[in-house]
């Protein structure tokens, strides 16, 4: 799953979609991820996503999965911060959680917790609304690559970088800048047929894959995150921009995988 779309297949998927109003990856790429997992969802997780929401719309998934980052400083969520990144060494190249998350409190653990919450008949539908929540947003925070990235510059948040004339960090170019810039008021969430039958793989889910797309997420920080000097031109824009698309359309696939999976049609494979 790794290398699921080529760079030919990609750009003739993401030329077809229109775009959407945004703010920054945080609350408009989470309500992409949603949007887009939706469309890849079996009638049993679908149904299960109505009920605990009460709608799939639009409106129902930007409030939904950008939730987290609403409570995130609030005095009962304070603690789960840490759960929206993993930082790994640079001299790493493998997600090792012995050393990169000891504490279970890293983005790539908290997307395990809660698929394990989402499919417990225990919880009642506030715990399951809340773990969609954590589990919708989540997936998209893991395919940022900048949130795999290192502590010491804070996931590049503490990198000075101008683009435009601007000077801003290069968190925020990727998170924001970008999206902005390209984004209009208006989108159809009406995906082409090419989209809907990449979403619907059909492939069971291991939990296991999350460590290994916490892995892809690292190395896309090494080899596409960082601009090759201060100044980001127009070519490391575009290529950013692509692949912000990339990852959204990766984000969204493997959110439907783990809904159909656990709460759906589809079986967790434990055994590969």
């Amino acid at each position: 799953m790794t290398h699921f779309l080529t760079r030919f297949t990609l750009l003739l998927i993401l030329t077809s979609l229109n775009p959407v109003t945004a703010r920054a990856w945080g609350p408009e790429g989470h309500v992409q991820v949603g949007m887009l997992a939706l469309q890849g969802l079996d009638p049993i997780a679908s149904a299960w996503i109505q009920d605990v929401l009460g709608t799939d719309d639009r409106a129902a998934i930007n409030r939904t999965c950008n939730w987290p980052d609403q409570v995130r400083e609030t005095p009962a969520w304070e603690w789960s911060a840490p759960q929206h990144y993993v930082n790994i060494p640079r001299s790493a190249s493998h997600y090792d959680r012995q050393r990169d998350c000891p504490d279970g409190l890293c983005v790539t653990e908290a997307i395990k917790k809660y698929a394990d919450q989402l499919g417990d008949p225990r919880l009642d539908k506030r715990k399951h609304w809340q773990a969609f929540a954590w589990l919708c947003h989540l997936v998209g925070d893991l395919h940022q690559p900048l949130h795999a990235g290192y502590r010491d510059d804070r996931g590049g948040n503490q990198v000075q970088v101008s683009y435009k004339g601007e000077a801003i960090n290069l968190h925020h170019f990727w998170d924001y800048t970008l999206i902005q810039e390209h984004l209009q008021p208006s989108y159809n969430w009406q995906k082409p047929a090419s989209v809907r039958d990449l979403l619907l793989t059909g492939e069971p889910w291991n939990p296991a894959e999350i460590d290994a797309w916490t892995d892809e997420s690292h190395a896309l920080v090494t080899e596409a995150a960082y601009p090759p000097g201060e100044i980001i031109h127009a070519d490391f824009a575009e290529n950013s921009w692509l692949l912000i698309r990339q990852q959204w359309l990766r984000a969204g696939q493997r959110l439907a995988r783990i809904l159909n999976a656990v709460v759906g049609e589809g079986e967790i494979d434990l055994d590969r």
